[in-house]
């Protein structure tokens, strides 16, 4: 049977998407998904997942607070293989939340228990509302689905009578292992680099909100789970003894002698020319707006901070004013037209998309293999050289090989192929990003417009009250003469 639990992900207070990034990367992991078979993703690119969603939460200002949705799937021992594991996934995501929602899945075959991960970005890239669950949205919607999909598929569906007492299960997952684990190591790591003793140690965790027992074992329990965590089940190194050699060891100054530094990168940014055209009302409105806003730039280099606010405004009225110039929009009613055939012309890409997919799915066979011939071809130079140690890097190299062989094509053949169907989707996820960029644009601009309505029509309304009631004055001062 397959059971599920439906976790949240809230931001960190140091990095707001630390914790969906970390899930992100914890169940695509090649070691759990065969080498990356049974990995997928819907509107984003699995290998920029994290970013993509980023990216749609910077558009519509919703950075903060839970980041993403993590559901978890998991089937009966020796019910079913990972590819029926990954139909039952891959139907529920289709379903679920294609519509709306960035997502990444998996299905993890490492242990006995096969299982499958679904993470979804919180916010819609559709409109920019946020996932909503409500009390009972599991029992009412999410399991009966997953059971429809399992019985499609000739898999046991859940019995309610378990939901109640496998509770050590329904714990664990409740919890979120794979999600706790690696934060409550960051956050370890950090405080070990900084300490002086253990004691200070103790302190700092503490100072980042942490509750801790102390006895024959160190358990501690950062701010929002709900059970302590034994450090030494992170693994090694987080036992109280290795623990205190590890502050005496570790520094801020060995940590940083072992960091890559990378160069910086410059970006380029191209601007657009806008064709000239005679304006609008509505569009002299935005241009007035923007006029008076200009004279921030009289303003020294060194006061600008002052004005982020006004700075901020600006650019979004310069992207209002694009829009309204770009698509000849004469009238509020106008956009709601306009954002239509936006929405055409990005289902008309989603669709390109999952051709581009469904193309590449046909080559996976050859394209992996050119991967791990990327990968693994420099620890195939010390084998040669005569160390034993990389023979299985050599071994992985020679089966690419002779699949590229079985195939009949060339690494060079099946490299460009790749790279040719990568620019494609690049090309298209780009082109999308902008789509839902303006569409953005035009319901903020409806919005702006209907509060501007509402404004003028309360001045109005406060100057009649104020005309009337000096007309009530002057009529009572006429009678008393």
């Amino acid at each position: 049977m397959a059971i599920s639990r439906i976790l949240h992900m809230n931001s960190h207070h140091r990095s707001k998407g630390s914790h969906l990034q970390v899930a992100i990367d914890y169940i695509l992991k090649d070691e759990k998904t065969m080498n990356g078979l049974l990995t997928g993703s819907v509107n984003c690119i699995k290998e920029n997942a994290y970013e993509c969603m980023k990216e749609t939460k910077r558009l519509y200002g919703k950075m903060d607070k839970r980041q993403g949705y993590h559901l978890i799937i998991s089937f009966e021992e020796n019910e079913c293989d990972g590819d029926t594991a990954m139909k039952v996934i891959e139907e529920f995501v289709h379903e679920y939340l294609e519509s709306d929602y960035e997502v990444v899945y998996a299905v993890h075959t490492n242990t006995d228990h096969i299982h499958g991960h679904i993470i979804w970005n919180s916010v819609r890239f559709t409109d920019g509302y946020k996932y909503h669950y409500k009390k009972g949205d599991w029992e009412k919607d999410i399991q009966p689905r997953i059971d429809r999909i399992c019985e499609k598929y000739n898999l046991s569906t859940l019995d309610k009578s378990i939901k109640k007492t496998d509770k050590k299960e329904w714990d664990v997952l409740k919890d979120g292992l794979f999600i706790w684990n690696e934060q409550i190591k960051q956050d370890i790591d950090a405080c070990v680099l900084r300490a002086s003793d253990y004691s200070m140690f103790l302190q700092m965790l503490e100072s980042e909100g942490y509750e801790i027992k102390q006895g024959k074992y160190l358990a501690v329990k950062p701010p929002g789970m709900e059970r302590f965590r034994r450090t030494k089940t992170l693994g090694q190194g987080y036992g109280i003894d290795e623990l205190k050699e590890r502050i005496v060891k570790e520094n801020l100054n060995t940590y940083r002698s072992n960091q890559i530094v990378r160069a910086p990168r410059v970006r380029m940014f191209k601007s657009k020319k806008v064709r000239k055209t005679r304006m609008t009302g509505l569009q002299r409105q935005y241009f007035r707006e923007m006029y008076r806003l200009g004279k921030i730039r009289k303003q020294p280099y060194s006061q600008v901070w002052k004005y982020r606010k006004d700075v901020k405004k600006f650019q979004l009225l310069q992207k209002q004013y694009l829009f309204l110039a770009k698509y000849d929009v004469t009238d509020v009613e106008q956009i709601s037209d306009v954002q239509k055939d936006l929405r055409k012309k990005v289902s008309v890409l989603l669709k390109a998309k999952k051709v581009i997919v469904n193309e590449m799915d046909k080559h996976l066979k050859v394209f992996q293999a050119v991967e791990n011939i990327d990968k693994e071809k420099k620890a195939t130079i010390f084998y040669k050289m005569g160390d034993d140690t990389f023979k299985e890097s050599e071994q992985i190299v020679s089966e690419a090989r002779a699949t590229l062989k079985e195939e009949g094509v060339s690494f060079e053949e099946v490299k460009k192929l790749k790279e040719y169907y990568t620019e494609l989707l690049q090309a298209n996820e780009k082109e999308t990003k902008q789509l839902r960029k303006e569409i953005s644009v035009g319901y903020k601009i409806i919005k702006e417009v209907k509060v501007r309505q509402e404004n003028k029509e309360i001045e109005e309304k406060a100057i009649k009250e104020e005309k009337n009631k000096q007309e009530k004055q002057e009529k009572k001062h006429v009678r008393r003469k």
